[in-house]
């Protein structure tokens, strides 16, 4: 098993009891393994723990409270809202190289001039599941988003989901990815 397989079993034990089911993986550079069943913590958690490139707790931070957050923000918008406004809200939160990217979504002419159309307004929820890899510089979390979306056709709810990867920033986390789920931050 390699070093950075056995992190990840790792985190599966550790955070068993707050997060969902982990699973590992090898974005940007191997298909990902099926997901490995979550298990107790075991005994020796704190021996465990010491071997991680994160903290337990730093990696619950990053999973629940950052990940979550930055995904809910990234699908809410509203039609009344400025791309200015929009990015905002999540660039204290994203790395610098994800800004640019960031800049771009904001202010695509064809998905604006269509929510002011039919006025639309999005609100996001998001439960961050699994760390889906864990390496000594990043962790990707998957996040499932339930967005409610209202215009002037109705309402409709969606579902989806995100690879969202996180890289330490001092003693916090920014985000460097965010891509659909099924594109695995590749």
């Amino acid at each position: 098993m390699t070093g950075r397989r056995l992190a990840a079993c790792v985190v599966a034990a550790v955070l068993a009891a707050g997060c969902a089911a982990c699973t590992s993986g090898l974005p940007r550079q191997a298909p990902r393994p099926s997901p490995a069943a979550s298990s107790p913590a075991p005994a020796a958690t704190p021996a465990l723990a010491a071997i991680l490139p994160f903290s337990p707790a730093r990696l619950q931070a990053a999973a629940v409270v950052l990940a979550g957050r930055f995904t809910a923000r990234w699908d809410s918008w509203s039609w009344r809202q400025s791309p200015a406004a929009w990015l905002a809200r999540l660039l204290p939160q994203a790395a610098a190289g994800l800004r640019p990217a960031l800049a771009q979504a904001a202010d695509t002419p064809g998905v604006l001039a269509q929510r002011h159309a039919t006025r639309q307004v999005a609100t996001a929820t998001a439960t961050a599941g699994q760390i889906r890899d864990l390496t000594p510089g990043s962790v990707t979390v998957a996040v499932t988003v339930r967005q409610v979306t209202t215009s002037t056709r109705g309402t409709t709810q969606t579902m989806a989901s995100f690879a969202v990867t996180l890289t330490p920033r001092g003693t916090s986390w920014a985000v460097w990815d965010i891509e659909p789920a099924s594109a695995g931050n590749s």
